[in-house]
């Protein structure tokens, strides 16, 4: 790996860039038909706030002016989720965003839109989340077992 250092070594620091993780859902021969999160910790961050704006919206009655802060925040989500994945990925989710947004939503219409962008990226979180546990596996395997000795008082 570029920037590792040696014993008593300086790291390289310019070889050394931020190490990004993707994640690639199902297979794909078309590499410009391949799914990928390209920013896996955005999508987690979003699924929190999605997850908290639903709670918000489970409220019988609406504090004035949430629904418009709830729709602004929706918006800016769904901006950011686009822009932490793949073309056929992001395609997918402005198709999806598309079919069910109201110019002027009711509480309800808001909570189902929600909920809809919610449980598909609730969707993509289960997938990165197996593919971590799926590379922490491999990794464990790969890697010596670490020496333990035990040296008498």
């Amino acid at each position: 790996m570029s920037g590792a250092a040696g014993p008593g070594e300086e790291p390289d620091v310019e070889g050394a860039g931020p190490q990004r993780l993707v994640v690639t859902m199902g297979k794909s021969t078309d590499p410009s038909r391949s799914c990928r999160v390209t920013e896996p910790d955005r999508v987690l961050r979003i699924w929190a706030l999605l997850n908290r704006g639903v709670d918000e919206l489970r409220q019988v009655e609406l504090p004035p002016g949430a629904a418009a802060r709830r729709r602004r925040q929706l918006d800016a989500l769904t901006a950011e989720l686009e822009r932490s994945l793949s073309l056929t990925l992001a395609a997918e989710l402005h198709h999806l965003v598309s079919r069910c947004r109201v110019a002027d939503p009711t509480a309800d219409e808001l909570r189902i839109e929600y909920a809809t962008l919610l449980g598909w990226t609730a969707g993509l979180v289960v997938a990165i989340l197996s593919q971590l546990e799926a590379a922490s596996a491999k990794t464990e395997r790969l890697s010596p077992a670490p020496q333990v000795t035990m040296l008498a008082p």
